[in-house]
């Protein structure tokens, strides 16, 4: 986030999946509050949050509805216990039309 915002002005909005195992949980909120001190600080402002749908992919799709977003940056688990990376989802959501980032975590 550090490096996209400074190569110009941006804003960003972090989508939390819900868990897909247990979806009426507070997980996702409680993940929101983590994250988006954490998040402010690294983009230089204020991040907007966001839960979603339980399938990361549709989550997505949903939230493109408004058509405000020029990218799409997906973090995800280390590639050998990443669900995501696994179902594809950064290809999948390439087809959507937007560029698409995916950072994953060492460990």
């Amino acid at each position: 986030m550090r490096t996209r915002a400074s190569r110009s002005p941006c804003s960003f909005t972090l989508l939390v999946p819900r868990p897909y195992w247990d979806p009426e949980t507070e997980e996702a909120a409680t993940t929101l509050e983590l994250a988006l001190p954490l998040l402010d600080e690294a983009a230089g402002g204020h991040v907007e949050g966001a839960i979603g749908d339980s399938d990361p992919f549709a989550a997505v799709e949903q939230a493109l509805e408004p058509g405000r977003f020029d990218e799409i940056i997906i973090s995800t688990l280390p590639a050998r216990v990443s669900h995501w990376l696994r179902r594809d989802l950064p290809h999948r959501v390439e087809a959507l039309g937007l560029p698409v980032t995916v950072v994953t975590a060492e460990q």
